[in-house]
C-alpha cells in the first residue's frame, strides 16, 4: 500500500512553486544578467556556475548510490544550500539595482 505522508505534501508544493517561480521570470532578465554579475563580481562570477555544476553532479551520484544520508551527502546539501543561497542574493541584488531602473 502506498501512504502518502505531510512531508511528501510539502516537498510536492515546493517543487510547484519553484517551477511556478522560475517560469514567471522575464527573457530580458536573464539576458542581462550574466554580463552584470560579470561586472559586479569579476572572474569569481565565471566560477560560481562551474562550482555548482562540480557540487551537484557529486550530490546527485550520492542520491543515485543511495549514500544521501552520508556525512558526505549531507556536507553536498549543505553546499548546494550555500550555493543557492549565493544564486539567489545575486538575482535579488540585480533585481533591486539595476533591473527594476530600466
Amino acid at each position: 500500500m502506498i501512504a502518502i505522508s505531510a512531508g511528501d505534501v510539502v516537498a510536492a508544493s515546493l517543487a510547484a512553486a519553484g517551477a511556478c517561480l522560475v517560469c514567471s521570470v522575464p527573457l530580458d532578465f536573464l539576458r542581462r544578467f550574466p554580463l552584470w554579475a560579470f561586472r559586479t563580481y569579476g572572474r569569481g562570477a565565471l566560477l560560481l556556475p562551474m562550482l555548482a555544476m562540480l557540487v551537484l553532479t557529486v550530490l546527485v551520484r550520492l542520491a543515485i548510490a543511495g549514500q544521501i544520508n552520508s556525512d558526505a551527502g549531507l556536507a553536498m546539501v549543505a553546499a548546494t544550500a550555500f550555493l543557492g543561497l549565493v544564486l539567489a542574493s545575486a538575482l535579488l541584488r540585480f533585481y533591486l539595482s539595476d533591473y527594476r531602473k530600466s
